[in-house]
């Protein structure tokens, strides 16, 4: 049987314009979408139902332990940090004392390992270099690795660093990257 994909995207600054441009471009192709990204920790987020504006597919907030489906895309929720553990989401408290928000890093780290699922990895536009060790882990794990073109991002930093770490395989505008992922997709074997 054919493993599925999971395509993680990481966004920080910026990051909603290139999510709605990719989520504008995908349709149902039977893979599953992660969505991390810097959320304001004081503030419920409203991320899920503005992508679900822009999805042809169901957009869903990730819960305690969330079963990951196809044709899905999840959300981080605010004040949480999260993991992969086989073919479940999971979410524990993010500390607030770390100032440093690398929500991306953990999450991307934890795929890194995977082995329930074909990993692509996309970062989008963001102020510094969170993604960047975590996809550095999942390329070296087997795992395709997306970052957006600079000259489109409204912070471009994290897509930069991607850039210059020599691990990014496609580099892209967002509305390109749907069409890109449906030929990696039939590659994977």
């Amino acid at each position: 049987m054919k493993k599925r994909t999971l395509i993680a995207l990481g966004a920080s600054a910026g990051g909603t314009a290139a999510l709605f441009d990719f989520f504008d471009n995908t349709l149902p192709d039977g893979v599953s979408y992660v969505i991390t990204t810097h959320l304001y920790p004081h503030e419920k987020s409203i991320l899920t139902s503005m992508v679900q504006k822009h999805a042809a597919i169901e957009v869903c907030e990730v819960e305690e332990e969330t079963e990951i489906r196809p044709d899905t895309v999840y959300v981080m929720p605010e004040n949480k940090v999260m993991a992969i553990d086989g073919e479940k989401l999971t979410l524990t408290p993010r500390d607030l004392a770390i100032k440093v928000n690398l929500a991306i890093d953990i999450f991307f780290r934890s795929l890194a390992g995977n082995r329930s699922f074909n990993i692509i990895a996309v970062i989008l536009s963001g102020l510094g270099r969170d993604g960047t060790k975590g996809i550095t882990a999942i390329s070296k794990n087997g795992g395709v690795i997306i970052a957006q073109e600079p000259s489109s991002a409204k912070a471009a930093s994290m897509p930069q660093e991607v850039i210059n770490s020599g691990y990014a395989d496609f580099i892209l505008h967002p509305k390109k990257m749907p069409g890109q992922i449906i030929k990696i997709v039939k590659a994977f074997k």
